[in-house]
């Protein structure tokens, strides 16, 4: 542990909090003296106000203590022009001297290290699982996000990458400036909760400062230090408990309709299409609608269901006893707090089926229904993998790696689209149910089918909830496969 004596003037008395020194100490003083430049005008304004410029002197810190811990969520507060950022710059440079500390990275250091053209998703992280987590820590956890470069984010986002690179730089501490201040309340709020999880996780020291005083609860800080302006400070130690983000207590889930999908359905990474809607249920904060999730009657067999179900069971059974997600999706400055697992729990038992199923791609990448439903990881057949890699030799180009339009591009330049035509109606059986008709392949269908068949080859989770309710009990016995 170490303490860092840090310059703090409380008037004619010295505070040290009662805390003993021991580590590494510093000492400074820092007072405004005088004038940084002298001038003409500084000349005008002393003789007008009747003072010598040498009495104008504005103290800020003297002799202070302040005890960091190694793994401390510091959280600095207090109005613009307290010092806080001078305060933040003295305990970097002090903590780069030690161990513990050390390496230091600080947000006012990382902007000019960012690369402004290539994605967000290449620009963090050892592999894509850690950018993904790294990434939706500071609130940036969309696909679309992802997918762009700094130079086309918003303000906001530029300053949610700013965190994300500096919890990914490897440092043991992370000191951020101005944190959330330019972010409206509810995304501050979100955003907080998930840095110091992130920051907690991978025992960082975070320290953290910024005007805006509403993050208590969310970024939990064991050490609390509100610097207003003038010389005095106040700081108090608290004990961290895991809680939930405080966003969770304002939060409705309710019935809600399709329409309620279409606000939202923008954000999906999938089709926006409905197909089979049984119950749609929506996340409401407010007025705001942030969260909705789609529940259809499954009609076509998903991948993975026999890893669980008992086949016949399922084949015939199903329908009345099954229902699933067809569609999830929460507005991106509240995804990582927690409203797509609230949302799912609360909902599920209202549909009284005994059994709800998913079969996502993006699970794997942020378990949401990790505790809430029993899973499995469904790998690509081997079929399918052998037919995208004939795909590639056949058209040379990946279908896996490259888009649906760039495939098409690539195809019609070497003029091959009759035989992609016809690889897809001999094909398209390998990665879904139905027949294809040559002749109704237009472009357009082309690229839905080329679409139908990335989903199909992408590895999933397959992940169904079992109604606790008593009366499902026989249901559940006879439909799940023993063990």
């Amino acid at each position: 542990m170490a303490v860092f004596r840090v310059p703090v003037f409380y008037g004619e008395e010295r505070v040290a909090a009662g805390l003993g020194l021991a580590g590494l100490k510093t000492g400074l003083t820092k007072v405004f003296e005088g004038v940084v430049r002298r001038s003409r005008r500084v000349g005008e304004v002393a003789e007008l106000m009747g003072v010598d410029v040498d009495d104008v002197r504005l103290p800020v810190y003297r002799d202070a203590a302040i005890e960091v811990e190694p793994g401390d969520v510091v959280y600095v507060t207090g109005e613009s022009g307290g010092g806080k950022s001078l305060l933040l710059r003295h305990l970097a440079a002090e903590m780069e001297k030690h161990p513990e500390f050390s390496p230091v990275v600080c947000s006012w250091n990382l902007l000019s290290r960012i690369s402004r053209r290539r994605p967000l998703v290449e620009l963090v992280g050892r592999d894509v699982r850690q950018a993904v987590e790294t990434l939706s820590s500071a609130g940036l956890s969309d696909v679309f996000t992802w997918f762009r470069c700094f130079e086309e984010l918003s303000d906001g986002q530029r300053m949610r990458f700013v965190f994300a690179k500096a919890l990914d730089s490897g440092a043991k501490t992370v000191v951020l400036d101005e944190f959330c201040s330019s972010l409206d309340r509810e995304t501050a709020k979100a955003t907080a909760y998930t840095v110091q999880r992130l920051a907690r996780r991978r025992k960082i020291t975070l320290v953290a400062a910024t005007a805006v005083d509403d993050l208590f609860e969310d970024l939990s800080p064991s050490l609390f230090i509100v610097k207003h302006f003038g010389p005095g400070l106040k700081l108090s130690r608290h004990e961290f408990r895991e809680k939930p983000c405080s966003l969770l207590s304002r939060l409705a889930v309710e019935e809600g309709g399709v329409e309620d999908w279409k606000l939202l359905s923008f954000l999906h990474y999938r089709s926006h299409r409905l197909g089979g809607v049984a119950r749609v249920f929506r996340a409401r904060l407010g007025e705001r609608v942030v969260g909705v999730v789609v529940y259809s009657t499954p009609f076509l067999k998903p991948a993975g269901f026999s890893r669980l179900f008992n086949t016949d069971w399922y084949l015939s059974e199903r329908f009345g006893n099954v229902l699933r997600v067809q569609r999830v999706v929460v507005h991106p400055s509240f995804r990582g707090v927690g409203v797509a697992r609230m949302l799912l729990a609360e909902s599920m038992p209202k549909l009284d089926v005994a059994f709800v199923e998913i079969l996502s791609s993006m699970e794997r990448l942020i378990p949401f229904t990790k505790g809430l439903m029993r899973s499995c990881v469904v790998d690509v057949a081997e079929s399918k993998k052998a037919k995208l890699r004939e795909f590639s030799s056949i058209f040379g180009v990946s279908l896996s790696r490259r888009s649906v339009a760039e495939v098409l591009e690539f195809i019609a330049r070497r003029k091959m689209m009759g035989k992609l035509r016809r690889w897809l109606v001999e094909n398209i059986g390998f990665f879904a149910e139905g027949r294809q008709d040559e002749t109704q392949l237009s472009m357009q269908r082309l690229a839905k089918l080329l679409k139908v068949v990335k989903s199909s080859a992408s590895p999933k989770v397959y992940g169904v909830w079992i109604n606790p309710d008593p009366k499902f009990e026989k249901v559940v016995k006879k439909a799940l496969r023993a063990g």
